[in-house]
């Protein structure tokens, strides 16, 4: 009679534990699903806008819902998007006339810690209108916390370089 009444409460536990993990993990997922769900749509953009310039972007990366970069490697072109809100910015060129790419890293210190104000890559152009041109990654004006930027930047910096370092190799 006592081994029965440990049985049951055994598997009443059991239940009541797996009924708490699931209360716990369900909504978790459905909060995951539905972000991915909403970056999907924010990309959606980026990547029609891309299309419309005739690129195939074989890497690519997207953040914060509003910036987007990638590269068409057969074309050897770079695309940079952002969004403000207002009218997006699309950036197309020929990796071919980069001469130069620095990350830009602009912070302050207050009270002994390092406020980071803005990070982007600088671009030294050869032919172009334009000589230098900026490719935001983050600017704390529009957006308070940092997610990422600064190794982005990083990455695509040294995809660039590479091109670069490809580029003299060939010539």
């Amino acid at each position: 009679c006592i081994i029965k009444k440990e049985k049951k409460m055994d598997t009443s536990t059991i239940v009541l534990g797996i009924l708490s993990v699931a209360l716990f993990v369900i909504p978790l997922y459905y909060i995951q699903h539905k972000q991915k769900s909403n970056v999907s749509k924010a990309k959606q953009p980026f990547l029609e806008a891309a299309n419309r310039q005739g690129l195939q972007l074989a890497q690519q990366d997207f953040w914060n819902e509003q910036y987007g970069i990638g590269l068409d490697e057969a074309s050897n072109r770079l695309f940079f998007w952002h969004n403000d809100g207002q009218k997006p910015q699309e950036v197309v060129m020929e990796l071919g006339t980069v001469k130069q790419s620095i990350l830009e890293n602009l912070h302050h210190e207050v009270n002994g810690n390092r406020i980071i104000d803005s990070i982007g890559l600088r671009l030294s152009l050869n032919g172009a209108k334009l000589p230098n041109l900026y490719l935001p990654f983050y600017d704390k004006e529009g957006n308070m916390m940092l997610n990422g930027e600064l190794q982005l930047a990083e990455k695509w910096n040294a995809i660039i370089q590479n091109k670069m370092a490809a580029k003299a190799v060939q010539v």
